[in-house]
């Protein structure tokens, strides 16, 4: 059996260096929220920061903090979720001038499902793949991109009622409106249509996507022009784009056929590699939800306005370790945020410390 390696506690940096990780993600903290008339403002960030890092609900973390969950709730209720969207393009321009984007990228595009488990009529609910005993989700896309190891999300849009190219379209003029360039964009196969191809054909951007269904008669390394055929659709609307084909190993070991739409002229094998990459996105789901605060509110204001929070307390991690051979962990970093928050009333030590700057 393999063995696991614990958390070192040994690890976590003492006193200033510590102080440091909680001042760092307080300073961004506190351009997020506009609690206007609230003469506990600082409390009301310390407590809903305390539930992103500890992956916990307001109200827990309201009394841990010694601080009324309910006003924390009825503050939260009136805050701007796309405030946090704009805070995180601030991000990236900071990573930019640090000259993370000097070369083109490579561009995952993906969505992501938060369970919900309450009445499936409430604002925002989609209907999803059934996973922890729900049938239910709050949906969201986001485009990231692969950043020295480390995925950073450049932008994120709620799927709710608009179609998925639409939600392709928007995240893609937001990421050219931020300045990146972009390699090539990589769409699983949820993505796949024949409109979302016409329209990256018409932008002249270079795509892979995975096709959805095995088409019969196709074997390994096959790579020809393909155009579709759908009866739903004129013979002006049908989209044409290479087909290749490479073969994989599923989970259980055994051979699967890969099927991908692209307009580059890669050959299969490079094409396969670069696919792989869009996986990492998936990673960089995990990591988001390392800084999603729990609740079961059916509010969709404060579902946007978590997910769209975990997003950035997720991005500030890869800005503050940009550049650093050492940085600290996620699960580190949130550990040292915990810790200066429950300490915080014991020590002073925002009056007595001073804040790092990153890169």
């Amino acid at each position: 059996m393999k063995r696991v390696k614990l958390f070192n506690y040994g690890s976590i940096p003492r006193g200033s260096d510590r102080a440091k990780a909680y001042l760092y993600f307080r300073e961004w903290a506190d351009r997020l929220f506009e609690f206007k008339g609230a003469r506990c403002g600082e409390d009301l960030v310390r407590v809903v920061l305390l539930a992103c890092v500890n992956n916990g609900y307001v109200e827990g973390s309201a009394k841990l903090l010694n601080v009324c969950g309910q006003t924390v709730r009825n503050h939260l209720k009136y805050q701007d979720p796309s405030r946090f969207l704009y805070v995180n393009y601030e991000l990236v321009e900071l990573l930019k001038g640090l000259g993370a984007f000097s070369k083109p990228l490579i561009l995952a595009i993906d969505w992501h499902d938060v369970m919900y488990y309450g009445s499936p009529e409430a604002e925002g609910v989609v209907g999803t793949q059934p996973k922890r005993g729900s049938h239910y989700a709050y949906r969201f896309a986001t485009a990231s991109v692969l950043l020295r190891g480390e995925r950073l999300t450049l932008a994120v849009a709620p799927i709710c009622g608009a179609g998925l190219l639409e939600q392709a379209k928007q995240l893609i003029n937001s990421v050219q409106s931020l300045g990146v360039k972009i390699r090539i964009a990589l769409f699983d196969r949820g993505y796949f249509s024949a409109e979302l191809i016409n329209y990256l054909n018409s932008m002249g951007f270079k795509y892979i996507i995975q096709l959805p269904a095995v088409i019969r008669g196709l074997g390994e390394g096959e790579v020809f022009i393909y155009t579709t055929r759908s009866n739903r659709r004129r013979r002006s609307e049908q989209a044409k784009f290479r087909l290749v084909t490479v073969k994989a190993k599923d989970k259980s070991g055994k051979d699967k056929l890969l099927i991908f739409a692209t307009n580059t002229s890669l050959k299969p094998k490079k094409i396969r590699k670069l696919f792989k990459k869009r996986w990492g996105i998936e990673t960089s789901y995990r990591m988001i939800r390392q800084f999603h605060a729990k609740t079961t509110s059916k509010l969709y204001t404060l579902r946007k306005l978590y997910f769209y929070l975990a997003v950035l307390l997720y991005n500030l991690w890869v800005l503050l370790n940009y550049k650093k051979a050492n940085g600290p962990t996620a699960y580190t970093l949130r550990l040292h945020v915990t810790l200066c928050l429950c300490l915080q009333k014991l020590t002073n030590m925002e009056a007595t410390q001073t804040l790092g700057k990153p890169g």
